[in-house]
């Protein structure tokens, strides 16, 4: 099995999914942008600052800096295979990094978006972590940091619109393009609960 890239507009459960293959199948690490990005914005390489005021501003990051990080990480990694959650956001991007990543297999998650807005809409994270808990959590708190989860100011509808409005014009037709690439595409309905979701997903990496 070669490396995996999660796909899926936000809503979609990338986060929840990328856990359970971690904690399932110990022979992947993880890539998370987000996690990824706040790391090195606390470095002092040249990129900092400007990544740095994109992270605090909710903007893509420059991919001068995305490439740069995929380098390390995939240095320090060496022989791994990565699970890629959400890291090639842009054709941008994907010019720049598809041939770092190098052989991968894509698993699209396919969510609606009314569906998607209701869920985020609903849903907390753990400031620290950036765990998310849906709307059906029960609890202030994560049980497994101690941390209260805190709404984020930028799920209101609106916003969350704008953020999937971006991913389809943007980052959903890159599908197509590994897909000529010669990478496998996975599609899963993202509509399912997690368990089914993830017993579609175990069948693809058990192969």
């Amino acid at each position: 099995m070669s490396h995996i890239m999660l796909v899926g507009i936000q809503g979609s459960g990338k986060w929840t999914q990328a856990r359970k293959i971690l904690e399932k199948y110990g022979d992947f690490v993880l890539f998370e942008m987000g996690t990824e990005l706040k790391k090195f914005a606390q470095t002092d390489s040249p990129e900092w600052q400007e990544t740095k005021r994109c992270v605090e501003a909710g903007l893509k990051a420059p991919t001068s800096a995305v490439v740069k990080m995929a380098e390390n990480f995939l240095e320090n990694n060496s022989g791994k295979k990565v699970l890629l959650d959400g890291v090639i956001r842009s054709k941008e991007q994907n010019d720049n990094l598809e041939h770092i990543f190098g052989e991968f297999d894509v698993i699209y998650l396919d969510l609606d978006v009314e569906t998607a807005v209701e869920r985020l809409a609903g849903r907390r994270v753990d400031p620290v972590t950036s765990e998310t808990f849906p709307a059906s959590f029960t609890g202030d708190t994560n049980p497994k940091t101690g941390n209260k989860l805190i709404t984020r100011v930028d799920d209101t509808p609106d916003a969350i619109r704008k953020r999937i409005a971006w991913s389809i014009a943007d980052t959903l037709p890159l599908i197509e393009v590994w897909r000529d690439h010669d990478h496998k595409i996975f599609q899963i309905s993202a509509n399912q609960s997690e368990e089914a979701i993830f017993a579609e997903i175990e069948k693809i990496v058990q192969g």
